[in-house]
């Protein structure tokens, strides 16, 4: 309850900027999304690297205009755009409910220090293993070969979350605060998610979640978790995708209005599916998702690399 006037007037002011900053980009890039608005149907939600190859592959048949070709880095530069305002909308929503004076059943939080502990203990390693990632590493390391990375590590993460959640689904919740040991694994995948993060966009909220899952935080209090890891990490690690011009920015103006409405409603999801499907899903749609990447150009849905 202390927590309650400082996150209302905080999610307040962030709701301000973000909404501001959205306004910018719009004035802009605008005239950029009026170009191809003709040539796209859908005006949001692509928010997920297969979406993206997908455009690619549709552009490269003809289907889309040439503008909307991507590579590897276009690919994921726009995903770090579009989760700023996607995962900082889920942020301001998660965080509502758990401090803002939402209601949370007791088996499905922890107490705010917690909450501030994990986030910071992740970050503290996150950031700068991301930062130095992006400016020493990442344009030494072909764009073919980390795409290929990703759609088997995918794979690979989607099937032991979903092994996990059902050999699993009969122990229930009962951490909810971090023990010494947390600290420090927490730390160490924050580095190690800060450079999976600076190459993919995505990796460390999903590391955090699912270690916490398997230490047995509650489900809710690890997605949480992950989100407002993923929203600050996103944010501190766009900028030199924006710097450099990696942006394609049609793409990433469509996608995100759909991103914000996904990061509002994403908890709502979550809780009518429930911890156990939930859990499934997501481990299906990133497994799906990924034999996507792999076996589109074999079936003809996507060009060859």
């Amino acid at each position: 309850s202390e927590f309650v006037p400082v996150v209302k007037t905080g999610i307040f002011i962030y709701l301000a900027l973000l909404l501001s900053a959205l306004a910018w980009v719009y004035y802009q890039f605008g005239d950029q999304l009026l170009q191809v608005i003709d040539d796209v149907w859908f005006l949001g939600g692509v928010v997920f690297i297969p979406a993206f190859i997908a455009i690619d592959g549709l552009a490269r048949m003809g289907e889309l205009s040439s503008s909307l070709q991507l590579v590897p880095k276009n690919a994921f530069a726009i995903s770090f755009l579009i989760q700023c305002f996607g995962m900082s909308v889920g942020s301001l929503v998660w965080i509502r409910r758990f401090y803002g004076g939402g209601h949370v059943p007791p088996g499905d939080r922890i107490d705010g220090y917690s909450f501030i502990a994990i986030v910071f203990t992740v970050l503290v390693a996150t950031l700068p293993a991301l930062l130095v990632t992006q400016f020493a590493i990442v344009d030494s390391v072909d764009g073919a070969l980390l795409l290929n990375a990703f759609k088997w590590g995918s794979v690979v993460l989607g099937i032991v979350l979903l092994i996990f959640t059902w050999s699993l689904k009969r122990v229930k919740p009962y951490r909810f605060s971090p023990e010494y040991s947390d600290i420090y694994w927490l730390f160490f995948l924050g580095l190690v998610g800060g450079v999976i993060t600076a190459f993919f966009s995505v990796g460390v909220g999903e590391l955090v979640a699912v270690y916490l899952i398997l230490r047995k935080f509650p489900t809710v209090a690890a997605v949480a978790l992950a989100v407002v890891i993923s929203a600050v990490t996103v944010i501190a690690g766009v900028w030199i995708h924006i710097i450099e011009n990696n942006i394609i920015w049609p793409i990433a103006l469509m996608a995100v209005p759909g991103a914000m409405v996904g990061g509002f409603v994403a908890r709502l999801f979550a809780l009518a599916l429930g911890p156990i499907w939930l859990k499934t899903f997501a481990s299906v749609w990133i497994t799906l998702s990924s034999l996507y990447l792999i076996f589109g150009p074999s079936l003809g849905v996507m060009p060859a690399n």
